[in-house]
């Protein structure tokens, strides 16, 4: 197993997923936030939603043409993840 290499198509295909997925949260916040709130989720929604696109922007998965569904969520935590990465330690050195 570990000597496998992935499929060509591997970058193309999770990022396609995610893609999805990003839609999937720009319906949430967009459709059913209400009843986010009235289920007391919210909280769990949001910490979702920034772990998602933290790992998003690290890795550059979802198109700028799709952010711009909610981009005003998306640009704060755009800021919140840069400014992180300025802050954060170097990584220990070898």
């Amino acid at each position: 197993l570990a000597t496998r290499r992935y499929p060509r198509d591997f970058e193309k295909t999770c990022k396609g997923v995610f893609k999805r997925l990003f839609r999937v949260f720009a319906i949430l916040y967009t459709h059913h936030y209400q009843r986010m709130e009235s289920m007391g989720a919210v909280a769990h929604l949001n910490t979702t939603f920034k772990h998602f696109m933290f790992f998003c922007f690290e890795f550059d998965l979802v198109p700028a043409a799709e952010l711009e569904a909610i981009d005003v969520l998306v640009q704060r935590l755009r800021e919140e993840y840069q400014a992180g990465e300025r802050s954060a330690p170097p990584p220990p050195s070898s």
